[in-house]
């Protein structure tokens, strides 16, 4: 990409927001201040994020690196509140030896999608077609022609190339993650940019049904989904984890019995299933890390692996 067109995205990002201040909900974050001190404040061209160093960074070392997407809660510019509650494993002293990376967390004014995307025109008989929660969603039109993306995620990744020159990071380790609109920016980043990350952990997410999951069948996902979510429902993961069924795709799905909408709290220290409490996982091929501890798995996972 070139420096004129990042500016372009940058302009138009910092512009949407300005526009947006008043409409903010900044809701604070989950951390403690100690924990949110860990993290440094940062703006990239009119987009807040936080940046967590691996401890004793050591410049002649190349770090994996995490792109953290908030949900909706943590919408608006306080660079505060994208940070919520199941972002303190990672500030606590175990994670941090035992997983040195970088760690960036962007605040977004809108959903996670990519510059310019728009919904495409949706027919009575494409809606009937859909599995039923999806039906519903578009039957309550939440998903409109008129709706254009602010690019928040394109920024992201704008940010991540900013963050790749400066600190050395491992290009083969660059994880994506989240929980809720942070789930469904997982899926849509490697749906958008599948060559740029080596895995991804959507919780409580999805993708939208007219973004064929071919794009990323290669790229390893454990997605996290309560089966008694009311917010976002478990079938719109169970619809992707069918299709790359279909595909003989590389997803490990964890169904978390009786679990609603705080996947993202048992996901994320999630170190093996149990069948008393019904959390268990599936996965779409054999071409799956059984690896039962989250953490491992992920930075077991390498883009050169694919090639």
């Amino acid at each position: 990409m070139t420096f004129n067109r990042a500016l372009l995205f940058a302009l138009v990002f910092a512009t949407v927001a300005a526009f947006s201040q008043s409409d903010a909900r900044n809701r604070g974050s989950g951390l403690s201040a100690a924990q949110l001190a860990l993290f440094e404040s940062r703006d990239f061209h009119g987009m807040p994020y936080r940046l967590l160093l691996p401890e004793n960074y050591d410049p002649s070392k190349a770090y994996p690196l995490i792109l953290n997407l908030h949900g909706r809660a943590g919408i608006g510019d306080d660079n505060v509140s994208q940070l919520r509650n199941w972002s303190a494993v990672f500030t606590t002293a175990k994670w941090r030896a035992n997983y040195p990376c970088i760690m960036v967390a962007p605040q977004s004014w809108d959903s996670w999608s990519v510059f310019n995307e728009r919904y495409p025109k949706i027919t009575p008989a494409d809606i009937a077609a859909l599995p039923a929660a999806w039906r519903e969603r578009f039957e309550e039109n939440r998903y409109t022609e008129d709706y254009v993306s602010t690019g928040s995620l394109s920024m992201a990744f704008l940010l991540l190339d900013e963050i790749a020159r400066e600190y050395a990071i491992d290009t083969d380790r660059v994880y994506v993650l989240g929980h809720s609109m942070g789930g469904f920016g997982s899926w849509n980043a490697i749906w958008a940019d599948p060559d740029r990350f080596a895995a991804a952990i959507p919780s409580a997410g999805g993708l939208l049904p007219w973004k064929d999951a071919r794009r990323f069948r290669e790229v390893p996902v454990w997605a996290f989904h309560g089966d008694a979510d009311p917010t976002v429902p478990f079938e719109f993961t169970q619809a992707i984890f069918e299709r790359l069924t279909d595909l003989k795709g590389n997803m490990k799905l964890t169904t978390l019995g009786g679990v609603k909408h705080n996947a993202a709290n048992f996901g994320f220290v999630y170190e093996g299933d149990d069948s008393d409490k019904r959390w268990i996982t599936d996965n779409s091929s054999n071409r799956c890390d059984n690896t039962p501890d989250v953490w491992e798995w992920l930075f077991r996972q390498t883009r050169a692996s694919r090639k």
